[in-house]
């Protein structure tokens, strides 16, 4: 709720940018949340990756991504990774400054410039920039606000990419059931 006052606030004077990017972070953050299935394809340093991943977003710093032998929670600044085969929970803090994948899929993009907004048949771009790392991106989002596509350019070949399938509000039985019973625990911050 506080969520969508601050959101009310921040936009109430803002240009049509801002309302296609309002319209998007209400339906990324229902109250029951939203879950919905993903290809990432990213381009970054020496990774290239195209994987499957089932996501539930409970809000901004709540979130799950399942792949294939993997199950990666991010609650607040934590992350907890679950290797399924060697049995293993690697626990980790998130960068305060980092933007990247958490960031694009919770919608919790902070410090971002919507500099424009295009509609593409049924189809809005909302054009964005993070000045302060140069990094640029856009998201396409039905009229409803709900995400079809997402892509965050660090430079002209490193890139994260997600297409999204199936987002729908509520579903959300992975999230709350995660307590995995690893073999080891690896906790990178202590």
């Amino acid at each position: 709720m506080i969520l969508k006052i601050f959101i009310f606030f921040l936009f109430s004077f803002s240009s049509n940018e801002n309302k296609w990017y309002s319209k998007f972070l209400e339906a990324m953050y229902p109250p029951s949340g939203v879950s919905f299935n993903a290809i990432i394809d990213q381009r970054q340093f020496d990774i290239n990756s195209k994987i499957s991943a089932y996501v539930e977003v409970v809000d901004s710093l709540h979130l799950l991504i399942e792949i294939d032998h993997e199950t990666i929670i991010l609650k607040g600044d934590t992350i907890k990774t679950y290797n399924k085969k060697t049995n293993q929970l690697i626990i980790d803090k998130l960068i305060d400054a980092d933007v990247g994948i958490f960031s694009l899929l919770s919608g919790n993009l902070r410090g971002v410039d919507i500099y424009n907004s295009t509609l593409l048949k049924n189809i809005i771009q909302i054009n964005f920039s993070l000045p302060s790392l140069d990094y640029n991106g856009f998201i396409e989002i039905l009229k409803s606000g709900k995400p079809k596509r997402m892509r965050l350019a660090f430079s002209s070949d490193q890139y994260i990419e997600i297409l999204i399938k199936d987002f729908k509000e509520g579903g959300l039985s992975k999230f709350n059931g995660f307590n995995p019973n690893p073999s080891e625990i690896i906790n990178l911050y202590e």
